[in-house]
């Protein structure tokens, strides 16, 4: 960053520190983390954020049921029993996870907020 010059007015500086101001304020309000993108590009990035979110829940649920089943299987020598017991649980834990994240809402509708596409 350069020096500030040592002869500039304080009309000047005061400009410059306005300008500084209301800059910071955009950037800011640009970075809080209630605000999203508008328009079609945000909405894919919800679409898209809330489908990778639904996969990588029920997949999860599924392999730490399997995992789990396996390692008990292992630990007690009940073969396939605690593997697909747990696989059973697993699935229904990722879906049930999945059902959560499409019931909730995806926007929010109160004052100032547009509802028409």
């Amino acid at each position: 960053m350069s020096e500030p010059d040592k002869n500039a007015s304080d009309s000047e500086l005061r400009a410059r520190l306005s300008s500084l101001k209301s800059a910071l304020g955009r950037a800011e309000a640009d970075d809080k983390p209630g605000s999203t993108r508008t328009g079609q590009d945000g909405a894919l990035a919800g679409a898209m954020s809330s489908g990778f979110r639904a996969a990588t829940d029920l997949a999860g649920g599924i392999i730490a049921g399997a995992l789990l089943g396996y390692l008990g299987d292992r630990w007690l020598g009940t073969s396939p029993f605690l593997l697909i017991a747990f696989l059973v649980i697993g699935t229904i834990a990722g879906l049930r996870s999945v059902y959560r994240l499409g019931a909730r809402p995806t926007h929010r509708s109160g004052p100032g907020v547009s509802t028409k596409e």
